[in-house]
């Protein structure tokens, strides 16, 4: 995106202010987006099927307002200092030239159009078109994808316009507890550890704080330990995945999976071992709820109990899956010999002695120069770094790992708010996407505009 690890050469973090924001990726640019904009903030998230609810001449003009909070008032830390790094190592680590979220959906909290109205200005047309994507009663729209490219590059025109660099540090946060006037942050930064004061707390780190490990992990050696590498692992040092070369297996049947055996086998066979059918999905969960009948589903969803909540989560989502157009890229790759797909297969036992020696449940032996896991995310407060000494100290009720939060995605009545996958039982099994981060945004600024009339 271009923008570079700077700020700290021009001001040092703030000791105090108003809303600390932990994490520069989608979620924490729609909180900060949010922020900025107040009241001119849309106040449906809720994207349309059709059309748009801002006339483009307003969407326009948004995006020519040049806006600026106070760092005293805002501030952002992340372990990269970049805003959307992580997003932008994935991109380049797996190939992923389009997004599976469809135009509506992005960080900005003007209007749901802002993409598209953006790129129309920038002359932009590096949209994928889903053809096959059937229009009927149960999804209606929207049919188009925007590249990888053109969010990054809508993304950098955000921070841009809100002066979003200057309400950056590069710092990684390590604790947390409350103090008199808010919540003690302590930080970890180039110059050291630093600790600051923040009368509130938003917690929007990606899913990728703790890697999910097959069972066969467990009772690897300690020279494979070294070894055998999560997908994740690659999206924090791209230029990892240019050094695999030979025979590899990849571990998971999702979206990450395909990406890498398109990016990988050419340069040698892949066994892709899945545990399930192989299964195709144009978004990460069922098209009803981004149909006509989204909203009938979202208040079912918000009038259910925590374990109705946590069953719906589980079936909407479902696991791992590709997309058609993945699928197909697959699909072709095995036509070619260069990729095997084991399904309903799980990784029995592994070992590492100069190659790995891959035994399969159906008693397949496969040697390989390299295995890769790209089995998602493990979330459990209790374990995380950074919430597992709040949750010892201020416990909330958990389920399957995840905490029971305020409808504003509070931690009790602390001035601490998650968002992304850790507030799912509060928003649904979108949490993680930008609708998610749109609706988590829009809950958190209503209870901070709330404490500031207090």
């Amino acid at each position: 995106m271009g923008c570079k690890r700077r700020t700290q050469e021009r001001h040092p973090l703030p000791e105090a202010l108003d809303v600390l924001i932990i994490g520069a990726g989608p979620h924490g640019l729609a909180m900060a987006s949010r922020l900025l904009l107040g009241d001119e903030a849309m106040a449906d998230v809720i994207p349309p099927i059709e059309s748009y609810v801002r006339k483009p001449k307003d969407v326009r003009a948004h995006l020519k307002k040049v806006r600026r909070s106070d760092s005293t008032k805002l501030a952002v830390v992340d372990a990269g200092g970049v805003w959307m790094e992580r997003w932008q190592n994935q991109f380049k680590a797996l190939g992923i030239e389009y997004l599976r979220s469809h135009e509506m959906m992005h960080p900005d909290a003007f209007d749901h159009s802002t993409l598209s109205v953006w790129a129309h200005a920038k002359k932009r047309s590096d949209f994928l078109f889903l053809e096959k994507l059937p229009k009927n009663h149960e999804y209606c729209g929207p049919f188009v994808l925007p590249s990888s490219r053109m969010m990054l590059d809508f993304c950098k025109d955000l921070v841009k316009l809100g002066r979003l660099e200057d309400n950056l540090w590069q710092a990684r946060a390590d604790a947390i507890q409350p103090c008199e006037s808010g919540m003690t942050v302590t930080l970890t930064t180039a110059d050291g550890t630093q600790s600051l004061c923040a009368k509130h707390v938003v917690i929007a780190r990606g899913p990728t704080w703790r890697r999910q490990w097959p069972c066969f992990y467990r009772n690897l050696e300690e020279t494979a330990l070294a070894e055998i590498h999560h997908a994740w692992d690659l999206f924090d040092m791209p230029d990892k995945i240019d050094k695999l070369r030979g025979r590899g297996v990849i571990v998971g049947g999702g979206l990450t999976s395909a990406h890498l055996c398109a990016q990988l086998a050419p340069r040698g066979h892949i066994d892709l071992v899945i545990r399930r059918q192989r299964r195709e999905k144009q978004y990460d969960l069922e098209l009803s709820w981004m149909g006509p009948n989204r909203r009938g589903l979202r208040r079912e969803y918000e009038q259910a109990s925590v374990d109705q909540r946590a069953a719906i989560n589980k079936e909407v989502r479902d696991g791992g899956s590709m997309t058609p157009e993945l699928s197909s890229v697959v699909s072709a790759l095995e036509a070619r010999g260069l990729v095997t797909v084991h399904e309903w297969i799980e990784v029995a036992t592994a070992s590492f002695d100069d190659y790995w020696t891959v035994v399969l449940s159906s008693d397949e032996v496969i040697e390989a120069d390299y295995l890769i896991c790209a089995t998602g995310a493990l979330m459990d407060i209790a374990t995380d770094p950074l919430l597992a000494g709040l949750q010892e100290a201020f416990p909330l009720p958990m389920q399957n790992g995840l905490p029971i939060l305020t409808e504003n995605l509070q931690w009790g009545k602390l001035p601490v708010y998650l968002m992304g996958n850790l507030a799912a039982l509060e928003l649904g099994p979108d949490a993680v996407n930008m609708t998610g981060a749109a609706r988590g945004a829009q809950r958190i600024s209503s209870a901070l505009a709330k404490s500031s009339t207090a």
